[in-house]
């Protein structure tokens, strides 16, 4: 688990250079800390669900805020992929420099509830951390790496990804504001079942009323993030 960001576990070798990371690379960091607060503050809510919008956390701004949140991912799958031998197709540094709101080239994204890492938190108040987890690369008959699956969290939100170099097209499955999560469990089988079984345990009772994020007003601008 890491607590930070700048803990030495979460930091890749020097494949990318100091500017990009921490300056080009700045709003998808912004738009990433956002994310993250918002699942945060609305976490009961949204994990039960399994269900947000991105203009409730962006507002009127979400399209272009969205974009930037994708690239925060698609910016670690580079790292990794560089820290595994893999060359980084230039299809995919142009989509990091541009300002596209496509899916990202060569990438396959996946954003899920890891429901039994939802109940440790909701049940035993799990604390909260970030994760970055293994990851299986393919090669070719004489050994050259081409592509890598893997997944990277926060507490119990999972974003999944493909990696392949001789796939030039990419996906999410999150494209549109409206996002509907899909679940699993990394534990056991017994883990996983649908979260909105929660709705019925006397822990969330006084959530059965509160109305979910999407029935609020939506803010004009981001929401500050929110911290552990």
């Amino acid at each position: 688990m890491i607590q930070g960001p700048n803990t030495s576990q979460a930091k890749f070798g020097p494949t990318m250079c100091k500017n990009y990371n921490n300056a080009r690379s700045q709003p998808f960091d912004r738009a990433y800390d956002n994310f993250i607060g918002f699942m945060s503050a609305h976490e009961a809510e949204i994990g039960i669900a399994r269900r947000f919008r991105f203009s409730d956390i962006y507002g009127t701004d979400w399209p272009s805020a969205r974009s930037s949140l994708v690239k925060y991912w698609v910016k670690h799958v580079c790292c990794m992929a560089a820290d595994h031998g893999l060359a980084i197709p230039g299809l995919l540094i142009d989509y990091l420099d541009r300002g596209t709101a496509g899916a990202p080239p060569h990438v396959g994204l996946d954003m899920l509830v890891q429901s039994d890492l939802l109940r440790l938190r909701l049940h035993q108040s799990m604390p909260y951390g970030s994760f970055i987890g293994d990851v299986a690369v393919y090669g070719t008959p004489d050994g050259t790496p081409v592509a890598l699956e893997g997944h990277t969290m926060w507490g119990w939100v999972m974003v999944t990804y493909r990696f392949d170099i001789a796939e030039p097209f990419g996906s999410t499955t999150f494209e549109g504001d409206l996002v509907q999560m899909g679940f699993k469990s990394l534990v056991s089988a017994e883990y996983t079942l649908d979260p909105t079984d929660l709705m019925e345990s006397h822990w969330m009772a006084h959530l059965r009323d509160t109305p979910s994020p999407s029935s609020a007003s939506p803010s004009e601008g981001p929401t500050d993030a929110v911290g552990p």
